[in-house]
């Protein structure tokens, strides 16, 4: 039976009808003037982390394919005037529709290779050796050839796809996130052939470095395989860490020296080791590697007491930002960074190759809230370089890493005359060749096991070290 009104009623819904329409019209033309504002338009996104999609050449190429306004499209979208604040807000609109579980999983189960048994990887060690073998010199390299190579240019590479590479290594970390409580813990998928083929590349650039550099790998746990009970780990369905880094470390050539990081974490994992809203490891934990990366070199480490202690708090990092989860929101991180004694001092390019003189250990206090872990070095560049003026005795070495190695440098500043650090998402150098010309003692490749399983990273790595 339809409804009946009185005159008053329908004057009344006639008023909130039309108020809604002028609503709706208003919000619609707000944005459209916000979409006009191209000076408002952000470049990078504190919330995510990465650099924003660049308006796009020109091309007739381009232009005819469609891909030109394909672009322009992506560029309109990924910049929009406002976007982490809107992006934020609509995180917390989403958290209004019911009531937020303490636990749970996000994301999609991956199907992971199976481990192979380290006491029967024969196959696999002559597989990563024989382009080591065939592609390195004789015994050592004549003194003649050594002495070309270490003055030969430094060859210059074509620019990676930065954005494109930060969204990868992002897809790959959170891929599968268990949630419980205030934390996300990173879920983590063994693959053979990534494996094999990033092993292959280091096991060829040591050999060619023989006698010259030393190559160490750093193989860096998730969360997870450090943080929860072996319980929780077996109703992931993930890869055991411990068993995939051993194997990782047992097909490497006997020129690459490894680094024990697993093992001794979970030792400590009683300790602040990794960020609950971030999917770093804190710089205690990158201490504890620091102190068997030093065993294995043969020097001392020095004591954590040695070091001057900054402390930065409401650090809310990517899985917040993925997430906007309440608890998370609730309890933030703390950033706790240790400054090296021989100098504070550092030198950075960014992709624009302009130069900036900047701090090892930054004071980010006022920065957002989001920004906390770019207290180490600067952050993700190209290329940076500390000089420590206390060391006088020509000692340098190079770090090839992703994020996780940020705050493992500042350790090694009173270790070495020369650090130079290259990031491989954004240097256009060919790192052996520079490794090469600056004569380097020790090449230090640093790595969270996850993001290696990303064929384009390992692509990617592949090719810098050739």
């Amino acid at each position: 039976m339809k409804r009946k009104y009185t005159k008053k009623q329908r004057q009344i819904i006639k008023k909130y009808h039309n108020l809604g329409i002028i609503l709706f019209a208003g919000v619609m033309l707000l944005g459209a003037f916000l979409g006009l504002l191209f000076f408002a338009r952000p470049k990078t996104s504190e919330k995510e982390k990465r650099s924003l999609a660049k308006y796009p050449s020109f091309t007739m190429k381009t232009f005819l394919n469609g891909e030109y306004f394909s672009d322009v499209s992506t560029w309109y979208s990924d910049t929009y005037p406002f976007r982490d604040a809107l992006v934020s807000a609509d995180q917390k609109l989403k958290g209004l529709y019911g009531i937020e579980s303490k636990t749970m999983m996000v994301g999609e189960e991956k199907q992971a290779d199976e481990i192979p048994d380290i006491n029967d990887n024969t196959e696999a060690v002559t597989e990563t050796t024989t382009a080591a073998t065939t592609e390195a010199a004789t015994e050592d390299t004549e003194a003649g050839a050594t002495t070309e190579a270490t003055t030969e240019k430094v060859r210059e590479v074509d620019p990676p796809d930065s954005k494109g590479m930060d969204e990868e290594i992002q897809n790959q970390i959170q891929q599968n996130l268990y949630v419980k409580g205030d934390a996300a813990y990173s879920v983590y998928y063994f693959g053979k052939e990534n494996c094999t083929n990033y092993v292959a590349a280091l096991n060829n650039v040591a050999a060619e470095l023989k006698g010259q550099t030393t190559v160490y790998n750093i193989l860096v746990p998730n969360n997870s395989g450090v943080m929860l009970s072996e319980d929780e780990l077996s109703k992931l369905a993930g890869s055991d860490q411990e068993q995939a880094i051993d194997y990782y470390y047992s097909i490497e050539s006997d020129d690459v020296k490894t680094v024990d990081t697993i093992k001794t974490l979970r030792e400590h994992n009683d300790e602040y080791l990794y960020f609950r809203t971030d999917h770093h490891w804190t710089q205690l934990a990158a201490y504890y590697v620091y102190q068997n990366f030093c065993k294995v070199k043969g020097i001392e480490a020095h004591d954590l007491s040695y070091y001057d202690k900054k402390e930065f708090k409401n650090f809310l990092g990517t899985f917040y930002s993925t997430l906007g989860n309440s608890n998370m929101e609730a309890n933030p991180d703390t950033v706790d960074a240790y400054v090296p004694k021989g100098t504070n001092d550092m030198t950075f390019w960014d992709t624009d190759g302009k130069e900036w003189n900047w701090n090892v250990i930054y004071d980010v206090d006022s920065w957002a809230s989001s920004s906390k872990y770019m207290t180490f070095i600067g952050g993700d560049r190209p290329m940076e370089v500390i000089e420590n003026p206390q060391i006088k005795d020509g000692s340098s070495c190079v770090v090839l890493k992703e994020s996780y190695g940020n705050c493992f440098v500042p350790f090694l500043v009173d270790h070495y005359q020369t650090v130079y650090v290259l990031d491989y998402r954004y240097t256009t150098v060919n790192v052996l060749d520079f490794v090469k010309e600056k004569q380097a003692d020790d090449l230090i490749i640093i790595n969270n096991i996850t993001i290696i399983g990303s064929t384009s990273v390992v692509d990617l790595i592949s090719g810098l070290l050739k």
